[in-house]
């Protein structure tokens, strides 16, 4: 309860000291009661004023608080969809679209996609099963590594001499030499396979495709007679080849995994997890906690946190929903192609915002470090913060109701 008494304190003796904040600012930065220099999901400059630690913070809180607010967009869209594909009443429907409030449209929506979701499945019948990977996040190392640097006043932060740790997961690199998986682990490839790939190959004047091709499929020189009765490929692919198991040798670019080494040259790096060989750069922690670094105070550590979880890729799994013992088979495919759409946004959305929760007592407590920037933008950035997330609490809550909706 301390932090919050520290927010309220300090959000009510700022409101109190600049009554005229909210009002006639536009436009005018040399005002010292308004404050342009910060906007929700904004680049955050040195005109704000402060200490390089207060300005880290001040990026933090525009990070995570425009994250925040575009997951309530991005859930309720997908909500709205499941809800209108599965014919939920137009009556609630309405309802649910006439909250002017964005976090309550969002519970709304979604409350009624989840409704809708148990109204379907009892009708369909039968046995139902959604199957999906966890979506992998991805933190961006040069994005930690850039705010560490700012956090302790330095140019650059020198990841050679302090390399990151991924813990729990895979450090994704640019190799300019040959990468190799580590032992008793599967090698990702974004370059020069010189083994079989499984994922996706593009090669220019085609590639041997026994999968889904992207392009133009056609037979010839032996690889198959050309698109498939299924709408696969068997031949060969003037484009993308997804390949399907075991994999195929891909003469061009790989894109997934890789059976052998992943190569590259000095002029063209490859993106890989495994152990380069010659120079590399790293890049992402991919599906783990990202550690280490260049050393930076234990605030402003917390703020970068705090920008690089929000902004961190959660890529969207693939879907598989099959059903049997007699299901209704209308029902089941209007709710199969909805979750198809739509359930991969969402439980992409809840592994983001389950690292964005991980860190919100620490968020809230390191925003005292804001206390030297301009006067007029303290009240913004403490609002920002507490809705911030308020957003996140409400948006992970839903993610958890649909998740469970088709368990």
């Amino acid at each position: 309860m301390k932090s919050n008494r520290f927010v309220g304190v300090m959000l009510f003796s700022s409101l109190v000291a600049l009554p005229l904040v909210a009002g006639g600012c536009s436009g005018d930065e040399s005002n010292p009661l308004c404050c342009n220099e910060f906007q929700v999901g904004a680049q955050i400059t040195a005109d704000i004023g402060g200490s390089a630690e207060s300005q880290v913070a001040a990026q933090a809180v525009a990070d995570f608080a425009g994250i925040a607010s575009a997951s309530l967009d991005d859930l309720t869209g997908a909500c709205r969809s499941i809800a209108q594909d599965l014919d939920a009443a137009k009556a609630e429907q309405d309802a649910a679209e006439g909250n002017a409030d964005k976090r309550a449209k969002m519970k709304a929506w979604c409350a009624l996609a989840v409704r809708a979701i148990g109204a379907v499945k009892a009708s369909a019948g039968g046995s139902i099963t959604v199957a999906y990977q966890a979506p992998v996040c991805e933190a961006s190392i040069s994005a930690k590594a850039n705010c560490q640097a700012k956090c302790s006043g330095s140019a650059s932060c020198d990841l050679k001499a302090n390399p990151p740790q991924c813990t729990g997961g895979k450090l994704e690199v640019a190799c300019k030499g040959e990468c190799t998986a580590k032992a008793g682990a599967t090698l990702a490839c974004e370059g020069k396979c010189t083994g079989e790939c499984k994922g996706s190959c593009t090669a220019q004047g085609g590639v041997a495709c026994q999968g889904k091709c992207e392009g133009n499929c056609k037979a010839g020189g032996g690889a198959g007679n050309g698109i498939q009765a299924d709408g696969t490929c068997k031949g060969t692919c003037e484009g993308t080849c997804e390949v399907t198991a075991p994999g195929v040798t891909c003469e061009g670019s790989c894109k997934g995994e890789c059976t052998a080494s992943c190569t590259g040259t000095a002029e063209a790096s490859v993106k890989c997890d495994g152990e380069c060989k010659a120079d590399y750069e790293p890049l992402s922690c991919s599906g783990g906690k990202l550690e280490g670094g260049c050393k930076a105070e234990a605030k402003c550590e917390g703020n970068c946190d705090a920008s690089v979880k929000a902004k961190a890729e959660c890529r969207p799994p693939a879907i598989t929903i099959e059903a049997s013992g007699g299901v209704d088979v209308e029902a089941f495919g209007k709710l199969k192609a909805t979750l198809e759409a739509n359930l991969g946004i969402i439980v992409s959305f809840e592994a983001r915002l389950k690292g964005m929760l991980e860190i919100t007592t620490a968020f809230k407590g390191n925003i005292d470090a804001v206390a030297d920037i301009k006067a007029a933008c303290i009240p913004a950035l403490i609002a920002a913060a507490a809705t911030a997330i308020e957003d996140v609490q409400a948006s992970s809550s839903a993610t958890l109701d649909i998740v469970g909706s088709v368990k």
